[in-house]
């Protein structure tokens, strides 16, 4: 379901930060850097500008999204409960973010990139190596994100349908973006009832980076 939904789509997860602190959303957990570009593009959906960050990732390929997360979890928390070459505790951060890319051709099978932000006091050192070769240190540029965000707990028909709701979204306002894949984020454990916290990122298109490189230099 998820790369058939993806494919059709096709054809037609910086500081979490505000004035006053991160969002409350974080949960007072280090969580990447952004700055809100633009609120007005629907309910729920910014156009965000991450900072270049660090994160820590690993890929699962031909399972379903459940299973994926939950062995790249599991693999990740490994890591930061000291499965690395220092054998250091690393805090825990937010969010757990999952790249969702579709399968191509008739067996489609979806890949998933399961990744944990490094925290900030890591950030410019870079973080112990991992010791399980699944597991690498894994560093983002800078870049432009269209996040919906949405509460509850989620699974992956909702993530898909979110998706889908922002590209559609985009497409009414004739805004660019990438779709090759896109990344679900969540921020709470599975104990936390309340206030839950889920986005969809989709990345911002070329040529809007390229407008955004030429008023830069005017």
């Amino acid at each position: 379901m998820f790369c058939a939904v993806l494919t059709l789509l096709a054809l037609t997860s910086p500081l979490c930060v505000k004035e006053d602190g991160p969002p409350d959303f974080c949960h007072d957990l280090d969580c990447p850097k952004y700055t809100v570009k633009d609120s007005s593009l629907g309910p729920d959906v910014e156009l965000r500008s991450y900072e270049a960050g660090v994160w820590v990732s690993t890929n699962i390929k031909g399972v379903r999204y459940d299973k994926a997360v939950g062995t790249g979890f599991m693999r990740l928390f490994a890591y930061i409960s000291g499965a690395n070459e220092d054998m250091k505790k690393i805090p825990m951060t937010a969010p757990v973010r999952v790249e969702l890319t579709p399968g191509q051709g008739p067996f489609c099978e979806d890949h998933f990139k399961v990744s944990f932000f490094v925290p900030f006091d890591m950030q410019e050192s870079g973080p112990p190596a991992p010791v399980d070769s699944t597991v690498f240190v894994d560093p983002a540029p800078a870049a432009d994100y269209y996040v919906l965000s949405y509460p509850g707990r989620t699974n992956e028909k909702e993530i898909i349908d979110k998706a889908t709701s922002l590209v559609r979204a985009l497409d009414d306002q004739m805004l660019p973006y990438d779709f090759t894949s896109f990344f679900a984020a969540g921020y709470d454990s599975p104990f936390r009832i309340f206030n839950r916290h889920n986005e969809v990122w989709v990345a911002a298109g070329a040529e809007l980076a390229a407008a955004q490189a030429e008023a830069k230099q005017a």
